[in-house]
């Protein structure tokens, strides 16, 4: 207990920088391609949001491991948060091997499905086709990231990704513009860029892992041997999850498609202020991952005073952060708009949005962090109710009513959304209260 305050930060800091560094892949893709024109950034952030809704879907998965892993850790058994772990490889080797496949040949559906422009779908089918061939080695980045955080080492991951970013940042300048002897392919050289950097991302955490250098030492045998008994516990975990996972972005998809049915120019707009409030998402979300793993591992040593107090102050503390971001969203929203090079249509909406956001953040912290608590204690079912509630009768709905119905446009959507978050942070703080994550059993 003396230690928890240090050791929520020794988790969540690293985590992140690593999830501002991955969002920060998607935000140079988005600036460098802003040159290209409206069409041009219209057509990554749709596709960059699909490929994004997809991956988080499946890897949904990694929440039941890390939970596990996260027990065994607590309870000092390593060999078997191993042989997790090597399951939960074999999982998302399997899972990317799959998608790969849908994610070439209906790329351009997926972006008509989405009520996409016929020259935002033309650029934007290359991308997807480009990343999605490369989609197996985005699962296992997310599998091994899992890993390490149940097991407590979030600075791996955070290197990893520092790597990833770098290279893509090299790439997308090489191949966005063609520079020296290098071809200018636009949009698909932001996409290659951006595949060559999860490629090299993957070698480098397998790396780590089977050679034993980070807190874990996985073998090629333990994956390429099935445990049933392993992957019947994750998936029962991660199942609850797993449909959290899948209706929060298919809520979020036809969140976007209601912004594209307002027009590219709403669409630009919107994918720009999705990447500036992303910024403020992840003091939220580190936290959260600290609280699931801390909670988990607290749980393991048959402490629950102290997994009650993870959370509570790890809530404290997520709510200062985001409500700073709040404060920064309300005062410089054009100037951080302005950084994507936006035409003046686009740069004026994409103002109003950011502000918007601001009022969301506390609840954001809130729900975040509680949510993570309860999967961090294997309580993935809670979590899900409120999705499936909050998806269902809020987020959608809402949404659409505000920004369309009423005529509000893009902010009406924006202003929406809002709404719902408030209403996911109440019920979150209830069911926490309830105390049902305290008989899960792993």
């Amino acid at each position: 207990e003396k230690n928890l305050t240090k050791n929520i930060f020794k988790l969540s800091i690293p985590v992140a920088i690593e999830n501002l560094l991955h969002m920060s892949v998607f935000i140079i893709d988005a600036v460098m391609v802003g040159r290209l024109g409206t069409d041009a950034l219209a057509a990554v952030g749709l596709s960059g949001a699909l490929s994004f809704t997809i991956s988080m879907v499946f890897s949904s998965l990694n929440v039941g491991s890390a939970s596990i892993i996260a027990r065994h850790i607590g309870a000092k058994e390593r060999d078997q948060a191993q042989t997790v772990g090597a399951q939960a490889i074999f999982m998302a080797l399997v899972m990317g091997i799959l998608a790969t496949p849908f994610l070439i040949l209906f790329a351009e559906k997926m972006l008509i499905l989405m009520s996409a422009e016929p020259q935002v779908s033309a650029l934007g089918k290359s991308y997807l086709q480009i990343v999605g061939g490369f989609f197996v080695f985005r699962m296992i980045i997310l599998a091994c990231n899992g890993i390490l955080r149940g097991a407590g080492d979030t600075k791996t991951p955070m290197k990893a990704t520092l790597v990833i970013n770098c290279i893509n940042i090299l790439f997308n300048w090489l191949l966005i513009f063609g520079v020296g002897p290098f071809p200018k392919w636009g949009v698909a050289g932001a996409a290659w860029a951006t595949a060559i950097a999860y490629t090299i991302g993957t070698v480098l955490l397998c790396t780590k892992l089977f050679t034993g250098r980070c807190v874990l030492h996985i073998s090629i045998r333990q994956i390429i041997h099935v445990h049933f008994e392993s992957l019947k516990r994750i998936v029962r975990i991660s199942a609850p999850a797993a449909i959290d996972a899948f209706l929060t972005q298919m809520g979020f998809l036809f969140f976007t498609k209601i912004v594209t049915i307002l027009g590219t120019v709403s669409l630009a707009a919107h994918q720009i202020a999705i990447r500036i409030e992303s910024i403020s998402f992840m003091p939220g979300f580190a936290i959260a991952v600290s609280t699931a793993t801390l909670v988990g591992q607290s749980l393991g040593a048959k402490n629950v005073n102290l997994a009650l107090l993870s959370m509570r102050r790890s809530c404290y503390f997520a709510m200062a952060l985001m409500g700073f971001f709040a404060f920064i969203f309300l005062i410089f929203p054009g100037q951080m708009a302005m950084i994507f090079k936006p035409e003046p249509s686009v740069l004026s909406l994409a103002v109003v949005c950011v502000m918007i956001a601001a009022l969301e953040q506390p609840a954001l912290a809130i729900y975040m962090v509680y949510s993570g608590g309860l999967r961090g204690a294997g309580d993935t079912i809670s979590p899900m109710i409120i999705t499936i509630v909050g998806t269902l009768c809020f987020h959608v709905p809402i949404s659409y009513l505000f920004g369309i119905t009423l005529g509000w446009g893009l902010a009406g959507v924006w202003f929406g959304s809002a709404l719902d978050w408030i209403c996911r942070a109440i019920a979150i703080y209830i069911l926490y209260r309830r105390g049902r994550w305290k008989r899960v059993r792993v």
